[in-house]
Formats: structure tokens, C-alpha cells, sequence
């Protein structure tokens, strides 16, 4: 895909699972009228033309399948298909056939679906029953042609059931596994789910196995993205840079603006100042398009294309979006 400006749109948190490591525990969804979807939709035109950027939605919640007015908003994208592109990130347990050929009408880039491990700890972390019900909705997505990906959230209660995602993976036929370290935004229940320097490390290790395996089975249609941030160290590609308050921002069920989900700094509402505004003129999103690197990475060989790995990890742990990644293993 041609680099595009990406928007995260969380249409509401309303959801029907209550996974352990949720950024929304014990919070109380809030839903939009549609013309004030409407609104903000609008509002990413408008940024994209003064930009002069083609877009791309990934339309989450929560749940986006429980919000009342999502194919009301793929309505709108396919009128604007030669602008903006869209994927949808889902739970999977309640992609049914049916829903599956209404997905397929709207042409989607893909569907990502979120797994965290073999049957026991996902169905620990995301619910009793989940891990069928997602494989019967990848089979339903698949029967249908839709590139599909498996999201898998590194904590440590899971890192090492990777290569059991994999093996799901191949087994229903989707088409990529993705995978990023889980970011602590709460209590100390929440930072005790984050990986640290070693456990890292050793996820990464075990990532980078999985994906050299994959190379070597013949006619293989499955592929293990590692491009996120430090995942360089284990494959020698080429460094990820975040591109939050850049080429990425985050609107939240109530209009707020953030640079990234995982980043929760409110930089306005979209209902008391347009996004192109806030984009132009917010000087924390000015500061993350610097690029500004740590003090910490400085001399580092990958420092101008690295930037200092996680941001959002960085804030997490330090509320210091200029510190170094603690999950780095270069000194």
C-alpha cells in the first residue's frame, strides 16, 4: 500500500468481551450520534487535503462489530474509496458468514483479528469459549477471500505462546502474524503485564525463529511481520520509527484526539477544535514530528531511523516521551 495517513478511530469502547489486559477496564462506553461521526470524518478529509495525502481508517472500539453505525461509516468510505482506504480490528467472535460477505462489499484492506496464545491462556486473557469462537470467525473471513491478520499482544503472562499463534495461524489460513509488547497505562497491576529488558529479548527470539521457519517451508502463504519497534535487533531489517502525531493520530469515542491509542495524551476534542488545527499547531504533536532523539540513543548507528524505539512504552514507564526504550538491548 502507497504511504497514506493513518487514523485509528475508535467508534465507541462498547464491547462484548472483558479481556485482562483491556485499556478499558471498569469504564462506561460512550456513543456518538452519527452525525457526530459524521463530523470527525469530515474533519480527516480536510486534514488529508491540506496535506494532500491519501488516508487509511483502522476503524477499533472496543468492539466496532456492536457499534450501531459502523457499516453507515464504511457507507461513506466507499464513496471516497479513491481517498481513503480501510481496515477493520476486531475481536473475531462475532464475524459471522453473513457479516463476513457484508465486510467483503466494502473491499477492506484487511481484518485483523486479536489472539493471545493457545486455548488455555487465551481463553484466560480474552474470555472462556473466545478461542473457537475467533477460529470460526477467521474461517468466515477467509471463505470470503479477506486478508486477515492475527494481532498477538506480548505480556509476560504470554510472550512465549508465539509460535502457538503461528501454528493457528497456519492452520486457518490466514495471511499474517503481527505482534507488539503490551503497553502499561494503568496501576501497577497493568506495568506488572510489561515485558522487561530480558523477557524482550527473548520474544523477539522466539519471533524471529518462527519467521525463519516459516522461509524455509515450502509454498508457504503465511507471513510474520516484524517490523515494530526494536524488532530490528533480531532480523537486521530495516529500523521502525514511530509515526505517531506524524502520518498517525488517534480519535477516541468521545472526540478526543491522541497521537496514538497506546500514547493517551489528549492533544484537544474534535468538538472544540478541527483536527487540522490540532494537527498544524499542538505542540506536543510538533514535537513528536521532530523526531527528537534521546539522550540516551545518541551515537547509536540506528538513531535517525529508530528515534528511541516505543514512545508510548517510554511515557508509560518514565512520562518522558524522549527516553529511551526499556525493552533496548543495544548499549
Amino acid at each position: 500500500m502507497v504511504k497514506r495517513f493513518v487514523l485509528q478511530w475508535h467508534l465507541s469502547e462498547n464491547c462484548n468481551l472483558k479481556c485482562l489486559h483491556c485499556y478499558q477496564e471498569a469504564h462506561k462506553p460512550i456513543q456518538l450520534k452519527y452525525n457526530q461521526l459524521v463530523e470527525i470524518y469530515n474533519q480527516f478529509k480536510e486534514l488529508l487535503k491540506r496535506l494532500e495525502m491519501k488516508g487509511h481508517i483502522n476503524i477499533t472500539g472496543g468492539e466496532p462489530l456492536c457499534n450501531p453505525y459502523l457499516f453507515k461509516i464504511l457507507d461513506l468510505i466507499k464513496k471516497d474509496e479513491d481517498l481513503i482506504s480501510f481496515s477493520i480490528l476486531t475481536n473475531g467472535t462475532l464475524i459471522t458468514e453473513q457479516i463476513a460477505k457484508k465486510i467483503k462489499s466494502y473491499n477492506p484492506y484487511y481484518v485483523q483479528v486479536s489472539l493471545e496464545g493457545g486455548k488455555s491462556v487465551n481463553d484466560y486473557i480474552r474470555g472462556k469459549g473466545t478461542y473457537q469462537k475467533i477460529a470460526k470467525g477467521i474461517i468466515n473471513l477467509r471463505k470470503e477471500n479477506i486478508f486477515t491478520s492475527i494481532s498477538f499482544t506480548a505480556t509476560k503472562i504470554n510472550y512465549r505462546e508465539f509460535p502457538k499463534v503461528v501454528k493457528y495461524a497456519k492452520k486457518y489460513d490466514v495471511n499474517n502474524v503481527w505482534s507488539d509488547r503490551y503497553i502499561p497505562l494503568g496501576d501497577s497491576k497493568d506495568r506488572d503485564l510489561a515485558l522487561n529488558l530480558q523477557e524482550t529479548r527473548d520474544y523477539l527470539n522466539i519471533m524471529n525463529k518462527e519467521r525463519i521457519k516459516l522461509k524455509n517451508i515450502k509454498n508457504n502463504h503465511l507471513s510474520i511481520s516484524m517490523y515494530r519497534a526494536l524488532q530490528f535487533q533480531m532480523t537486521n531489517d530495516f529500523a521502525y520509527g514511530c509515526t505517531a502525531g506524524d502520518t498517525l493520530l488517534t480519535v477516541m469515542e468521545n472526540g478526543d484526539l491522541v497521537p496514538c491509542r497506546r500514547m493517551p495524551i489528549v492533544v484537544g476534542n474534535l468538538f472544540e477544535e478541527k483536527m487540522i488545527d490540532l494537527y498544524l499547531n499542538n505542540q506536543i504533536l510538533k514535537n513528536l514530528r521532530a523526531k527528537k532523539i534521546p539522550d540516551e540513543c545518541l551515537g547509536c548507528e540506528h538513531e535517525q531511523t529508530c528515534h528511541g524505539g516505543l514512545k508510548c512504552l517510554a511515557y508509560a514507564i518514565y512520562k518522558d516521551l524522549n527516553h529511551k526504550d526499556v525493552g533496548c538491548n543495544i548499549n
